[in-house]
């Protein structure tokens, strides 16, 4: 049994990368594993002699999005077990390839709606309530969601998307600020500040992306009771992280405020994420849901393959389908291996 963990040893991992926690795994089993640049030519040459291959790739990096699904779906095709697999992440980062992909399953989301011309928009524009939701397709700690309060507000971001554009790039003084208002003492401040040369070097990646252009994304505003919950399901379990929203915002995502407290993860969100991951086929994958506060209905509101596995780790325990709590905390990219070795051993 071979498995290939994909980085380049050159460059500092992102502090939310699985690879370490992939090798401690391979080291704590007793398994052979390489560390296989993914960059260098003739990469694929060598992976096609490994069983499982392993790469927790960046939306935040460039090069990551541009090659790493070519080099992973070639060699699903050639029959290796790769992670994420095409089911994993054929729509990672595209929140429009999300929607269509959840609504193919009618899946419990907010409603939404695409328009890929302004003259489209404007002739549907008293069909839309408001507040609504803004996206743009890529982009992630809601960097790149925006709320429009009128019809006059959408108008203009309409013309801006279908002229120059946004950059889908993360704004500094966002990532600044939301960081500063949910740190609720010293030692925290300080231990994000610490990031700020990570975030520096993601911001720098993410600014060689095209900007972002050509259509306008909308999604139903829900309203909430001040927090979201980050769901995972990896095969038969299930845990969470809760995140509280910033005072005067809207969004959960990206501040760092974080619960667990599982009386908020119902059985409905358990059902439901379970079984939206049996029909789309996924090893793993992290769903952000909001609770309505008004109907009590929980709303998928974007999905992911990745996030942090040590946020995660916090919660203490998982869910099983029939929602009975282990505890045992998810150790996700131990899950994903271990998983992938025993499909091996069976096949």
């Amino acid at each position: 049994m071979k498995v290939a963990i994909l980085f380049d040893k050159s460059e500092k991992l992102h502090t939310t990368n699985w690879s370490m926690a992939w090798i401690e795994y391979c080291k704590n089993n007793n398994i052979d594993y390489e560390i296989v640049n993914p960059y260098k030519n003739e990469v694929l040459a060598k992976l096609i002699s490994f069983d499982i291959v392993l790469w927790h790739y960046s939306n935040y990096s460039f090069k990551d999005m541009l090659m790493a699904k070519n080099i992973l779906f070639s060699l699903e095709e050639q029959g290796i077990q790769v992670f994420p697999s095409f089911k994993d992440c054929w729509h990672f980062d595209d929140k429009l390839a999300e929607t269509y992909l959840l609504e193919s399953i009618k899946a419990p989301i907010p409603r939404t709606f695409y328009f890929y011309s302004h003259e489209s928009l404007n002739v549907n524009i008293d069909k839309l309530s408001f507040p609504i939701i803004a996206k743009l397709r890529n982009g992630s700690g809601s960097h790149n969601v925006k709320l429009i309060r009128s019809k006059k507000e959408l108008l203009l971001y309409s013309k801006k998307m279908f002229t120059s554009g946004l950059s889908s790039a993360p704004s500094l003084l966002y990532k600044a600020s939301s960081n500063i208002k949910s740190s609720k003492n010293l030692k925290t401040f300080v231990k994000r500040a610490k990031r700020i040369p990570e975030f520096l070097r993601s911001l720098f990646n993410a600014k060689k992306f095209n900007v972002e252009k050509g259509y306008v994304f909308l999604q139903e505003f829900i309203p909430n009771n001040g927090f979201d919950l980050k769901i995972v399901v990896v095969g038969d379990k299930l845990s969470f992280i809760g995140r509280n929203i910033r005072e005067g915002e809207f969004r959960a995502s990206g501040g760092g405020d974080l619960f667990y407290d599982k009386e908020y993860v119902t059985q409905e969100v358990i059902d439901t994420a379970f079984e939206t991951s049996k029909l789309l086929g996924f090893k793993c994958m992290g769903y952000d849901y909001v609770i309505n506060s008004k109907t009590g209905k929980a709303n998928i509101i974007e999905i992911s393959y990745g996030f942090s596995h040590e946020a995660l780790l916090k919660a203490g325990g998982y869910f099983d389908q029939n929602g009975n709590w282990y505890d045992e905390p998810l150790n996700t990219p131990f899950e994903i291996i271990e998983n992938m070795l025993m499909d091996e051993k069976v096949n």
